[in-house]
């Protein structure tokens, strides 16, 4: 019975106040019976008053309550601890899994879990849920099948005479995926960081530090102890002619959010030499704030002087051509030119001993430009 105290103290001053009137009435007659009933009516009037009073103010409190569990924008419930069975659930409860009110209360925890998980909560149940506060994270799922991960908060109550439980189920989906997501991601990292030769780093963006695997040594011959633990190192050994580029396409990527930027540069040594490289990375987001970042630097060197040497022998096979074709040209028709004109009779001294003259210095340029060819093909060698 609903503010039953109330009613039985009210009640018991009514009696109270029946016995009072009649008592007097007997012992005094009838003589000051208006004065009696006029007081009676007055007590009866201010116990039905204080009865009113305290009515409503006990009602209120529970309605308070009643709108503050439907309101509340994080899925609640109520459910009784014998059977599973939801007793209650909130506004935030019926959106979120996709049940009507009346469907919820036709159903048990069970019927929001995944078959497998069944036998664990009846176990986590009966050997967590006796009296005590949980907390615990659980995959839950919804009317059309979807799962989702949820942070539950459970108390013990008594609802409507019946031994229930009050639970609170936050979704932490969003926060379960990304942890995984990064403990995958830190795995492959690792098992990266031991498969290869080139240099692994992570950079903690928001720190600044960062950490390398073997890699660094192998390429650039730095050790362990070099003060190589922060990303300010790295910049500062970034060959002078590239560093205002990289920075900036680095800083452009993490601006636009992009996930994956790559560059090609120059990186120096411990000998103060400097290598061609490829850094290829992958950057990670929080709230739009870049706070990590995973890369590898990979040692292109000899890939990079190799192409610039055959961009070389191109540019000198060209150069040969354009000298078989162009420059040679000329002594030849000039020989062969001055060929046709000697006196084959030898009466014309004169004319034969200035052409064998002409010979002589078409012949001298022939063999220079032989010779600038035959340079040509030694460099390309």
């Amino acid at each position: 019975m609903r503010n039953a105290p109330i009613k039985i103290t009210c009640l018991s001053l009514l009696l109270v106040v029946i016995f009072i009137n009649s008592y007097l009435l007997f012992k005094n007659g009838f003589q000051t019976s208006s004065l009696l009933l006029s007081l009676s009516i007055l007590t009866l009037c201010s116990v039905f008053a204080l009865l009113i009073v305290a009515t409503f103010l006990s009602d209120k409190r529970p309605l308070q309550f009643e709108h503050l569990f439907n309101e509340y924008p994080i899925p609640m419930w109520i459910y009784e601890k014998a059977t599973m069975r939801f007793l209650s659930v909130n506004n935030a409860a019926v959106e979120k899994y996709g049940y009507n009110r009346k469907d919820f209360l036709n159903l048990t925890l069970k019927d929001i879990r995944n078959e497998e998980d069944i036998p664990l909560l009846l176990e986590n149940a009966a050997e967590r849920c006796n009296g005590d506060e949980y907390r615990g994270i659980w995959k839950h799922r919804k009317k059309d099948g979807t799962n989702f991960f949820v942070e539950i908060y459970s108390l013990p109550a008594v609802y409507y005479g019946k031994n229930a439980r009050f639970i609170m189920a936050k979704d932490v989906d969003a926060q379960m995926r990304a942890a995984k997501e990064a403990r995958e991601l830190g795995i492959r990292y690792e098992l990266l960081a031991q498969a290869t030769n080139d240099a692994v780093y992570d950079k903690n963006l928001v720190t600044n530090a960062v950490t390398w695997n073997h890699g660094l040594h192998n390429l650039f011959h730095y050790n362990s102890h070099d003060e190589t633990d922060l990303v300010q190192w790295w910049q500062d050994n970034i060959h002078p002619a590239d560093h205002a580029r990289i920075i900036s396409s680095l800083d452009s990527c993490k601006r636009a959010h992009l996930n994956y930027w790559s560059e090609e540069y120059r990186f120096k040594c411990a000998d103060g030499s400097y290598k061609y490289v490829v850094d290829r990375a992958f950057i990670m987001y929080e709230n739009n704030i870049p706070y990590r970042m995973i890369g590898m630097i990979q040692d292109i060197d000899k890939l990079v002087k190799q192409a610039r040497q055959l961009e070389e022998q191109n540019e000198t096979l060209k150069e040969i051509a354009w000298i078989n074709s162009h420059e040679i040209r000329r002594p030849v028709v000039s020989i062969l030119s001055i060929a046709g004109l000697f006196d084959k009779s030898n009466q014309d001294l004169h004319l034969n001993t200035q052409l064998m003259e002409w010979l002589h210095e078409s012949t001298l340029q022939l063999d220079e430009i032989i010779h600038k060819i035959e340079h040509k093909v030694k460099a390309l060698q």
